[in-house]
């Protein structure tokens, strides 16, 4: 096991990512953020491409999200912003929302996303960007979401393996 050393810990409480220091982590950075204002997990994927303009992949576990979040995702995929993209979703979404589970899958048997199915109830996103690899860990979910909410951000490209299962891609 390789131990990680982190030498900026920085805990901010915001109302929106803007208020955010403007900038993402960087190696040696660690973010832990509470939210003041009801954001979902999604933001955060909107934050890193604004800061770097492109993602070669992104990961995402969740538990639950909708269809304005995959219509989102599917338009960056459309004009190139998001090579890749790889949904780990809760296998409860069969039973608690069969639609989006219908279009889930018909996506991934059409090539268009990847997706995989447990019985989770995780919250992370992965991205693999040029500039870097970034992980956002939370409470928060690809949907709706609480006022108050925790996130863990940060830049690593051992955590990005261990989180997204993709060790060496």
């Amino acid at each position: 096991m390789t131990a990680i050393w982190y030498e900026n810990l920085l805990s901010f409480k915001v109302n929106n990512l803007k208020e955010l220091c403007g900038r993402l982590p960087e190696k040696g950075d660690i973010f832990f953020i509470e939210t003041a204002k009801s954001f979902t997990a999604f933001t955060f994927i909107v934050y890193v491409l604004k800061h770097t303009g492109r993602m070669e992949h992104l990961y995402i576990a969740t538990y639950s999200t909708n269809e304005r979040i995959l219509n989102a995702l599917l338009r960056w995929k459309d004009k190139g912003l998001i090579n890749t993209i790889h949904l780990h979703i809760s296998e409860t979404l069969k039973f608690r929302m069969p639609a989006i589970f219908e279009r889930l899958t018909a996506l991934r048997d059409n090539r268009v996303i990847e997706l995989s199915f447990a019985w989770s109830h995780k919250k992370v996103a992965c991205m693999k960007t040029e500039s870097g690899y970034y992980v956002v860990e939370g409470s928060g979910n690809y949907g709706e979401n609480t006022l108050e909410e925790q996130y863990v951000f940060l830049a690593n490209k051992q955590i990005y393996e261990f989180r997204s299962g993709r060790k060496g891609r």
